[in-house]
């Protein structure tokens, strides 16, 4: 990455973004919005906008639910995801320790990726591929 003193504004601001997303994964998110009784699926639910794609301009959003109603609430959480028929109102359901793989697997792969994209090889990379 460039000095601060020749980077452009949307380079500052997208780095902004960067560190302002890994500065996010220390603290559980707030549900976006909480499903009373009433609702089809009553529970918690987390609602993350991407960022826009340089090779598209539509929304791209991932909406995670937990389900209160007894009858429904079987240790699953349910995910909508972008590519999904209709985001945001089909789920695929996911056992919760599948679903913190997944999360756990998404971490790794975005501070690697992170780290790649800045030119930083860590330790840990070198003892990845059996090097000491």
């Amino acid at each position: 990455m460039s000095t601060l003193d020749d980077a452009s504004l949307a380079e500052i601001r997208r780095r902004l973004v960067d560190l302002t997303a890994m500065a996010g994964v220390g603290e559980r998110p707030k549900p976006t919005r909480i499903n009373g009784p009433d609702e089809s699926m009553p529970g918690w639910e987390w609602e993350l906008h991407e960022r826009e794609h340089p090779c598209g301009h539509r929304d791209f959003i991932w909406v995670i639910r937990t389900v209160d109603e007894q009858d429904i609430a079987d240790g699953l959480i349910y995910l909508s995801t972008p590519e999904s028929t209709h985001p945001g109102e089909d789920f695929v359901p996911l056992y919760t320790s599948d679903a913190r793989r997944i999360a756990m697997a998404l971490l790794a792969a975005a501070d690697r990726a992170e780290h790649q994209a800045h030119g930083v090889t860590r330790l840990e990379d070198h003892h990845t591929r059996g090097e000491s």
